[in-house]
């Protein structure tokens, strides 16, 4: 899924898009923390939810994607859960920073754009609006304890989806061939940009790190919010260590192949949350 001789703009644009998508998600968790949109959840008591039913969502989603990756024609049933998707994504998000119907307007503006115009640069901008709400809405939800089993646990699967099973890479292909690419898109040159997302080949020009990449440790550092602010910047922080980590360990690679992108991120980010509350900071 990544091509050969990645070079140091890739990995500012993936730095860049992870920090926006994680500055973007630690903010909302605050603002809904405070306006307890989050069953259960407030400034000083976080909501209760269970790892193992957020495991149990996670594996029922799993499970409806691989079913359209094998029995929708032409993709068309999972290109409208990939949709709705986003939009959900991109409403949560811009309802925590804008009043009233706006972000039911902005968010119906943005999906009929991305419908009639799918470039690779307004998938990456729709991505980044939707991350950040998705995550911080679950984080605030879930006991930081519990945010650090699930951490564990996606790491672990993974790695066993990327490297044994490997229908996490047979599941991405079926995504990508229908355009329902659940993979911020970074290319090789500027004006891949520019590009219609058919064009967008993992390995040809361009470059895809999965979204759940991007959600979970932004979902550990949400969840930290309930220990302190600080913790919640400092597992960000230690997140983009274990992005740069995950950078040199793909490009340490001999032959060049898809991997586990989220075993160093969540080691980084659970190391933060470690960190936070040893010096209760």
């Amino acid at each position: 899924m990544i091509p050969r001789g990645l070079n140091f703009k890739m990995f500012l644009q993936e730095l860049a898009a992870f920090g926006l998508v994680g500055v973007i998600g630690v903010f909302s968790a605050g603002a809904i923390r405070q306006s307890g949109w989050a069953a259960g959840a407030s400034a000083t008591a976080p909501a209760a939810l269970p790892w193992w039913q957020f495991v149990f969502a996670f594996g029922i989603g799993t499970a409806i994607i691989l079913g359209l990756t094998r029995i929708s024609h032409g993709g068309f049933f999972l290109r409208l859960f990939f949709l709705f998707a986003i939009f959900s994504g991109v409403l949560i998000t811009l309802g925590v920073f804008l009043p009233g119907n706006l972000p039911l307007i902005f968010s119906l503006i943005l999906i009929i754009f991305y419908i009639i115009w799918p470039y690779v640069w307004l998938h990456d901008l729709i991505l980044i609006l939707t991350l950040p709400g998705i995550a911080a809405f679950l984080g605030v939800s879930i006991n930081p304890w519990a945010a650090v089993v699930i951490l564990i646990f996606m790491a672990v699967y993974d790695y066993i989806a990327v490297y044994k099973t490997k229908h996490m890479v047979k599941m991405a292909k079926a995504m990508i061939a229908d355009r329902a690419i659940f993979a911020m898109i970074f290319p090789e040159h500027w004006r891949g940009f520019g590009a219609r997302l058919n064009e967008a080949r993992p390995g040809e020009g361009f470059m895809m790190l999965g979204t759940g990449d991007f959600v979970f440790p932004i979902i550990m550092a949400a969840s930290a919010y309930a220990v302190s602010v600080g913790a919640a910047w400092l597992v960000f922080g230690f997140s983009l260590v274990g992005l740069l980590f995950m950078h040199l360990i793909f490009i340490s690679q001999k032959v060049r192949k898809p991997m586990p992108a989220l075993p160093p991120l969540a080691v980084f980010s659970i190391l933060g949350f470690a960190l936070a509350v040893i010096f209760k900071i």
